[in-house]
Protein backbone atom coordinates (compact mmCIF):
# COMPACT_ATOMS: atom_id res chain seq x y z
CA UNK A 1 0.00 0.00 0.00
CA UNK A 2 0.84 3.85 -0.81
CA UNK A 3 0.08 6.46 1.75
CA UNK A 4 0.34 9.71 2.03
CA UNK A 5 0.01 11.61 5.24
CA UNK A 6 -0.81 15.46 5.64
CA UNK A 7 -0.61 17.06 9.02
CA UNK A 8 1.27 19.97 9.47
CA UNK A 9 2.48 18.92 13.29
CA UNK A 10 5.13 16.75 12.78
CA UNK A 11 4.17 14.42 15.95
CA UNK A 12 0.94 13.54 14.61
CA UNK A 13 2.28 12.27 10.73
CA UNK A 14 5.13 10.59 12.81
CA UNK A 15 2.25 8.49 14.99
CA UNK A 16 0.21 7.93 11.79
CA UNK A 17 3.41 6.67 9.90
CA UNK A 18 4.06 4.40 13.29
CA UNK A 19 0.57 3.02 12.47
CA UNK A 20 1.46 2.28 8.76
CA UNK A 21 4.64 0.29 9.44
CA UNK A 22 4.88 -2.90 8.10
CA UNK A 23 1.80 -2.06 5.98
CA UNK A 24 2.48 0.96 3.61
CA UNK A 25 5.15 3.01 1.84
CA UNK A 26 4.40 6.25 3.48
CA UNK A 27 5.31 9.91 2.18
CA UNK A 28 4.59 12.93 4.33
CA UNK A 29 3.42 16.63 3.77
CA UNK A 30 3.27 19.42 6.14
CA UNK A 31 0.54 21.79 4.08
CA UNK A 32 -1.92 21.40 1.78
CA UNK A 33 -0.23 22.83 -1.14
CA UNK A 34 2.89 20.46 -0.91
CA UNK A 35 0.18 17.27 -0.66
CA UNK A 36 -1.31 18.29 -4.13
CA UNK A 37 2.35 18.75 -5.62
CA UNK A 38 2.72 14.87 -4.17
CA UNK A 39 -0.66 13.89 -5.72
CA UNK A 40 0.19 15.19 -8.89
CA UNK A 41 3.37 14.05 -9.28
CA UNK A 42 1.84 10.25 -8.30
CA UNK A 43 -1.12 10.48 -10.56
CA UNK A 44 1.54 11.77 -13.62
CA UNK A 45 3.55 8.07 -12.86
CA UNK A 46 0.47 6.00 -12.32
CA UNK A 47 2.05 5.48 -8.90
CA UNK A 48 -1.36 6.27 -7.11
CA UNK A 49 -1.87 6.43 -3.39
CA UNK A 50 -4.00 3.93 -2.04
CA UNK A 51 -4.28 6.17 1.36
CA UNK A 52 -4.66 9.33 2.38
CA UNK A 53 -4.84 10.51 5.75
CA UNK A 54 -5.82 14.45 5.59
CA UNK A 55 -5.58 16.89 8.70
CA UNK A 56 -8.43 19.19 8.41
CA UNK A 57 -7.13 22.59 10.05
CA UNK A 58 -3.74 23.44 8.32
CA UNK A 59 -2.05 27.01 7.16
CA UNK A 60 -2.74 27.95 3.82
CA UNK A 61 -4.99 24.96 1.94
CA UNK A 62 -7.16 23.60 4.52
CA UNK A 63 -8.04 20.05 4.32
CA UNK A 64 -11.24 20.81 2.81
CA UNK A 65 -9.70 22.59 0.22
CA UNK A 66 -7.15 20.13 -0.52
CA UNK A 67 -9.26 17.29 -0.92
CA UNK A 68 -11.49 19.16 -3.43
CA UNK A 69 -8.31 19.88 -5.10
CA UNK A 70 -7.39 16.18 -4.99
CA UNK A 71 -10.38 15.00 -6.21
CA UNK A 72 -10.47 17.28 -9.28
CA UNK A 73 -6.96 15.92 -10.09
CA UNK A 74 -7.71 12.29 -10.10
CA UNK A 75 -11.25 12.90 -12.46
CA UNK A 76 -8.82 14.84 -14.89
CA UNK A 77 -6.34 12.25 -14.71
CA UNK A 78 -8.87 8.89 -14.84
CA UNK A 79 -6.58 7.82 -12.10
CA UNK A 80 -7.63 5.45 -9.23
CA UNK A 81 -9.29 7.41 -6.44
CA UNK A 82 -7.56 7.09 -2.98
CA UNK A 83 -9.34 6.30 -0.22
CA UNK A 84 -8.92 9.29 2.28
CA UNK A 85 -9.59 9.93 5.77
CA UNK A 86 -9.75 13.20 7.31
CA UNK A 87 -8.02 13.37 10.78
CA UNK A 88 -8.27 16.14 12.92
CA UNK A 89 -8.86 17.40 16.85
CA UNK A 90 -12.37 18.61 16.78
CA UNK A 91 -15.35 16.22 17.41
CA UNK A 92 -17.95 18.92 16.21
CA UNK A 93 -21.21 17.24 14.28
CA UNK A 94 -20.64 20.02 11.59
CA UNK A 95 -16.91 19.49 10.83
CA UNK A 96 -17.90 15.53 10.73
CA UNK A 97 -20.95 16.60 8.12
CA UNK A 98 -18.82 18.45 6.15
CA UNK A 99 -15.63 16.03 5.88
CA UNK A 100 -18.24 13.08 5.09
CA UNK A 101 -20.65 14.73 2.70
CA UNK A 102 -18.93 18.26 0.86
CA UNK A 103 -15.59 17.17 1.28
CA UNK A 104 -15.51 13.82 -0.02
CA UNK A 105 -13.11 11.65 2.05
CA UNK A 106 -13.89 8.32 3.04
CA UNK A 107 -14.42 8.41 6.61
CA UNK A 108 -12.56 10.35 9.42
CA UNK A 109 -10.73 10.42 12.63
CA UNK A 110 -10.51 12.52 15.66
CA UNK A 111 -7.19 13.05 17.76
CA UNK A 112 -6.10 12.39 19.82
CA UNK A 113 -5.82 9.12 17.36
CA UNK A 114 -5.79 5.51 18.62
CA UNK A 115 -4.15 2.43 17.01
CA UNK A 116 -7.72 0.41 17.40
CA UNK A 117 -9.81 2.71 15.47
CA UNK A 118 -7.22 3.56 13.02
CA UNK A 119 -6.70 -0.36 12.34
CA UNK A 120 -10.96 -0.52 12.05
CA UNK A 121 -11.11 1.92 9.71
CA UNK A 122 -8.31 0.31 7.66
CA UNK A 123 -9.86 -3.05 7.53
CA UNK A 124 -13.43 -1.38 6.83
CA UNK A 125 -12.11 -0.05 3.66
CA UNK A 126 -10.15 -3.39 2.38
CA UNK A 127 -6.96 -1.36 2.99
CA UNK A 128 -5.50 -4.46 5.45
Amino acid sequence: MKALIVDDVEMNRELLAIFLEGRATVAFAESGEDALELVEGALESKAYYDLICMDIFMPGKDGHETLKAIREMESAHGGARATVFMVTGSSSPDDMFDALMHGDCDDYLTKPLMQQSFNELLGKHGLC
